[in-house]
């Protein structure tokens, strides 16, 4: 069932293209058995994440931040003892960063632009391969605030917010994560607000001089829907159990 999965999942994703620009690992990062008859969904591999499926039986996790980034290094310390948890348990580990952040069905930043009921309608922020980031449009224009209050049901978290552009807002920009150094890209997109997971010192100065308004809405709470929809699949596909491991960070 192992490989059932993995190939299903790299089909999916097309992890091949892009694990050559990627800083992160996309696949089976760590395999097991090959019993699969359950599986833990998670935005984080972490000892926590990693306690949470063992308690709950599951031979297979799936994340969004896996362990490996830039490839594989010396496994000592507490990369060791993530690693022994896991390999004691017989529990694969299966990770998808920038696939996952990128797809136009299952990933992060298309799945929050529909949860706030814009439609995609082009793309930004090469990471080499292709575009990451999206960007949407609502039927009719809404005040700031009240969008800011529709992203903060959405992610089911308060963000912060830099309120340096439009009040209305109609055309929104969406990378989920770590993009607070792509201000500028999004401001280049015309869009009127521009949703990202964390923010960078810089990122108030280049909202400002572009007169965008930046919605941060946390790094882990925008990139909870890609992990979910790989779950609604797997479920659909497979014969196996499956759960979410939900464990917001600060950030």
């Amino acid at each position: 069932m192992l490989r059932r999965i993995t190939e299903h999942l790299d089909g999916i994703l097309g992890n091949d293209e892009w694990n050559p620009v990627d800083a992160a690992t996309n696949g089976l990062q760590i395999e097991n058995s090959g019993r699969v008859d359950t599986v833990a969904f998670a935005v984080d591999a972490a000892t926590q994440t990693v306690e949470e499926a063992v308690e709950r039986g599951a031979e297979m996790m799936v994340v969004h931040h896996g362990f490996f980034w830039g490839g594989k290094d010396a496994v000592v310390g507490q990369d060791y003892d993530r690693f022994r948890l896991l390999i004691e348990n017989d529990i694969a580990l299966y990770a998808s960063h920038l696939p996952l952040d990128a797809h136009d069905e299952v990933g992060n930043n298309v799945l929050l632009l529909d949860a706030l009921d814009a439609e995609p309608v082009e793309r930004f922020a090469d990471f080499g391969t292709d575009e990451v980031g999206y960007v949407g449009e609502l039927a009719s224009p809404v005040g700031l605030e009240s969008f800011t209050d529709g992203v903060a049901d959405a992610v089911d978290s308060e963000p912060d917010v830099l309120d340096f552009g439009s009040d209305e807002i109609e055309r929104v920009a969406v990378l989920t994560g770590a993009g607070g150094g792509h201000v500028a890209e999004a401001a280049a997109t015309d869009a009127d607000v521009y949703i990202t997971g964390e923010p960078k010192h810089r990122a108030h100065h280049d909202a400002r001089e572009h007169s965008l308004n930046v919605v941060f809405a946390g790094h882990y709470h925008t990139e909870t829907f890609g992990v979910r929809a790989l779950r609604a699949l797997v479920d659909e596909e497979f014969s196996v159990d499956t759960f979410y491991i939900d464990q917001p960070t600060l950030v």
